[in-house]
């Protein structure tokens, strides 16, 4: 859990901001809209973006690990 929101925290502000919003306190993504002064589909990318490098950095840490065990 303190890995993936230390991750989080390296996000760009508003993806991060946008992500915590919709994944963490669950408002939608016309709520998101008004209070950060966006459009829903702007909302939306930013929460793919976010998803994406998440799973990036996520999948490196994995292969760390592995390799780690592995050795």
């Amino acid at each position: 859990y303190e890995n993936i929101i230390r991750l989080v925290k390296e996000l760009p502000a508003t993806t991060s901001k946008v992500f915590n919003l919709y994944v963490i306190e669950g408002y939608s993504h016309k709520e998101i809209g008004v209070l950060l002064e966006m459009s829903e589909g702007t909302s939306k990318w930013h929460l793919s973006t976010a998803r994406k490098i998440l799973r990036e950095k996520l999948e490196q840490i994995e292969t760390r690990t592995t390799r780690r065990l592995v050795i």
